[in-house]
């Protein structure tokens, strides 16, 4: 008889990223420590040779800075609300 397994119709996530050059500005990224914790949230600021970046947490923990030789693996995930941008007014 046919037994369920939820794992089947998972699809694999997303492979951490072994280097960080194809990370940008305003990324949605979860970065897993080797402790075990996890941050996700957007990418505000990031070096120009890719060596480190400031994430800004999704659950309003502030910010946190992420260096490359910080024992991290880091995976970029889908933008939560793709074409939204910022708006600013002048007043």
């Amino acid at each position: 008889m046919y037994q369920y397994n939820p794992r089947r119709r998972t699809a694999p996530g997303p492979a951490p990223l072994p280097n960080w050059s194809k990370l940008a500005k305003n990324d949605h990224v979860e970065v897993r420590f080797a402790q075990g914790a996890v941050a996700s949230g957007t990418i505000d600021m990031i070096a120009a040779d890719r060596s480190v970046f400031w994430l800004i947490r999704s659950n309003g923990a502030g910010r946190v800075m992420v260096c490359l030789g910080d024992d991290v693996s880091v995976t970029k995930a889908a933008n939560a609300q793709p074409g939204r941008q910022r708006e600013c007014s002048a007043a």
